[in-house]
């Protein structure tokens, strides 16, 4: 088929849906979808709520917990010993299907009756304030990380030790700050780099040590401001940056304005790839319009992709499977379609919680079962007839959502569904808006009841350096300079009002001489992340002018996508021109 122009049916605006996409729907017998590519990533996002933590208690058990579910949730909230303990089971709660009323009204119902894990955090160790978590030891307050130790107030941290308020790292060590790097051992307030050791404020840099204020810099020792110094002037300039919170805010901003006015940037960061598009992509083969894909193959429309998914197409969190669509949070599943959370998923639909289920369609919670449909159990050939019956229900018989949007067999759950709102999910990290868009598309908003902290500190009376800070400062309440500044604004990134000082968080600031922060966890994460380009790619042309580049005199004529919108004021250079530039 030619490519097709469809109106979404949820932000009305045109989006198309191009030759090689309704290949992909063919083979796994699926219509086209009606929402575009960022409504459909915003719809799977309401669904994962990472960073909101509440204490409550097992609806089992009643000890006290930290969940990612509020008290009052209209399902059983369990701890992770009673969901996955034996004194109930998923298929307790099964339904018959009814075919009188919508197929998505019924998984409705399913919903409220049918248990569900407090948080997902696998083989985690002195680590209970993480979330979407696995092989974590002695961590705080991280979320979908894996395999790391001693880390906190993270996102995206693998396989790295020591690192604090970094997002995306991996294999890293003793890094703060940070975002993006990789193989990094003692990097601060850094993007974008490779195997750098103890450097500050280093943009796009690979194979350096003790570089202040650089970009672009591969294999140097010993640079500020990308020139040559001494060992005795590279240690004074670190010194004085770190004299005071006033003298670390200027070389922020002054890091800030380096990159923007005077680092190239490449169209896309990745490596080792074929036939790709999007951003930090590596490894990867026939990716395109994705984002954060290692060892891809023949994806579309993914984000935050796992190590080796092939033939997927709107996957978020998806890992080492194949042929999965419209999934969030799903590892080692084949043929897996419409699934939140779980893992060794195949040939199924429209799962929640769910993990090494076969042939099922519309589950919770059910684990190591087959051919089951609402959490009831039929024989292979019970299954098969009832499926499609199914299916031909959901055509004939659509759910109409609160804004009047039809979802029929072929779409994701409805946002409605969700148990959280859309600013207590990645979905307002991903695609942001305030609370007036949110509830004009039909989405949840939590309006944040103010907490009952009362500070017994003011973030403006912290000590201006660390060396002025006393073991006292653990016992304060401080107030979160953004809400204290603008309150509004600070409650659309779910600011926590204020916030406390940790033993290991005052022992990682002395240890790198780091005044204390002024803004709440929450608040210093959301502005790292804001920094970061946007989902979304924008046609352009290269910016390189050299001469001594392989189109000479005349301007570079090539073309590519790239997240780098063109009102931006970054040079942006296409893969030709940033090799002959940087290397």
């Amino acid at each position: 088929m030619e490519n097709e122009t469809k109106n979404c049916q949820n932000c009305k605006k045109n989006f198309t849906i191009e030759t090689e996409d309704f290949k992909f729907y063919e083979r796994i017998k699926m219509p086209s979808p009606t929402f575009c590519p960022e409504c459909r990533l915003a719809r799977k996002l309401t669904w994962r709520n990472e960073r909101s933590l509440y204490k409550r208690s097992c609806d089992l058990c009643k000890k006290d917990i930290i969940s990612m579910y509020k008290q009052g949730v209209s399902f059983p909230v369990y701890c992770h010993e009673c969901w996955w303990g034996d004194e109930w089971s998923p298929l307790d709660y099964g339904q018959d299907c009814d075919f009188n009323i919508s197929f998505f009204e019924q998984f409705k119902k399913l919903q409220k009756t049918v248990p569900r894990a407090a948080s997902y955090a696998t083989k985690n160790v002195n680590s209970e304030y993480c979330n979407y978590t696995a092989h974590m030891k002695g961590s705080y307050l991280m979320f979908g990380s894996w395999f790391s130790e001693n880390c906190g107030y993270g996102q995206t941290v693998l396989s790295s030790k020591e690192c604090w308020d970094c997002v995306f790292v991996r294999d890293c060590e003793l890094c703060f700050g940070s975002t993006d790097c990789t193989k990094c051992n003692q990097v601060l307030f850094s993007k974008q780099c490779t195997a750098c050791i103890d450097s500050t404020f280093i943009y796009d840099c690979r194979n350096c040590q003790n570089c202040l204020f650089c970009y672009n810099l591969r294999s140097k020792n010993y640079h500020i401001f990308n020139k040559p110094v001494s060992k005795e002037e590279f240690n004074k300039t670190k010194q004085e940056i770190f004299s005071s919170r006033s003298t670390l805010q200027n070389a922020k901003n002054k890091f800030k304005k380096i990159v923007q006015e005077n680092a190239i940037h490449r169209f896309m960061t990745g490596e080792h790839n074929q036939n790709v598009s999007g951003e930090f992509i590596s490894n990867s083969k026939n990716v395109h319009k994705s984002y954060y894909i290692d060892n891809g193959e023949n994806e579309k429309y993914a984000v935050r992709g796992g190590i080796g998914q092939k033939d997927t197409f709107d996957g978020f969190g998806v890992h080492a499977g194949e042929l999965c669509y419209e999934c969030n949070n799903i590892d080692f599943s084949s043929r897996c379609f419409f699934a939140i959370n779980g893992e060794n998923n195949m040939n199924s639909e429209y799962l929640l919680d769910c993990d090494h289920v076969n042939n099922s369609f519309g589950n919770i919670s059910v684990r190591k079962k087959e051919y089951c449909i609402l959490n009831k159990q039929y024989s292979r050939e019970e299954y098969a007839a009832l499926v499609e019956k199914v299916k031909k229900n959901m055509e004939e018989m659509p759910y109409l959502d609160k804004k009047g949007k039809i979802y029929k067999y072929g779409e994701f759950f409805p946002f409605e569904f969700s148990p959280h709102a859309y600013n207590e999910t990645l979905a307002q990290e991903y695609i942001p808006i305030n609370e007036d868009g949110a509830k004009k598309l039909g989405y949840s908003w939590d309006s944040i009841e103010e907490k009952g902290y009362v500070p017994t500190k003011n973030w403006k009376d912290l000590p201006e350096s660390i060396e002025e800070t006393d073991n006292d400062i653990l016992s304060e309440i401080i107030l979160c300079e953004a809400w204290d500044k603008n309150k509004n604004e600070a409650q659309n990134h779910k600011c926590t009002k204020a916030f406390k000082i940790t033993q290991n968080e005052l022992n990682m600031y002395r240890k790198w001489n780091i005044p204390l922060p002024t803004k709440c966890p929450n608040t210093r994460y959301f502005e790292m992340f804001k920094e970061r380009n946007l989902i979304k790619l924008w046609h352009r042309a290269c910016m390189c002018e050299k001469e001594n580049h392989q189109h000479g005199a005349e301007k570079c004529e090539n073309e590519f996508e790239t997240s780098y919108s063109p009102d931006r004021t970054e040079t942006v250079y296409c893969e030709t021109c940033y090799q002959q530039e940087i290397y």
